[in-house]
């Protein structure tokens, strides 16, 4: 018998369609935090709409919450 090597292939083939990239975007946007920050999001935009809060309140928490969150997500990336 001869001692041959079995590796693996990769798929070498590029899919790169919008389709793919759409889907591909909206799992990676999925997450606990980008979801728990949409929500903070919104919630602040409907009290400050409905005078449940001031809007410059508003703006602060809201500037917090998205710095934080997109400062957390350039942490994962070098």
């Amino acid at each position: 018998m001869d001692n041959k090597k079995i590796t693996a292939t990769k798929d070498t083939t590029p899919n790169t369609s919008p389709v793919h990239d759409f889907w591909k975007n909206l799992a990676a946007l999925l997450k606990v935090k980008t979801i728990i920050t949409l929500v903070i999001i919104a919630v602040l935009a409907v009290l400050s709409i409905n005078g449940g809060i001031e809007p410059d309140k508003f703006l602060t928490i809201a500037t917090m919450v998205v710095a934080f969150y997109f400062g957390t997500q350039s942490e994962k990336k070098p």
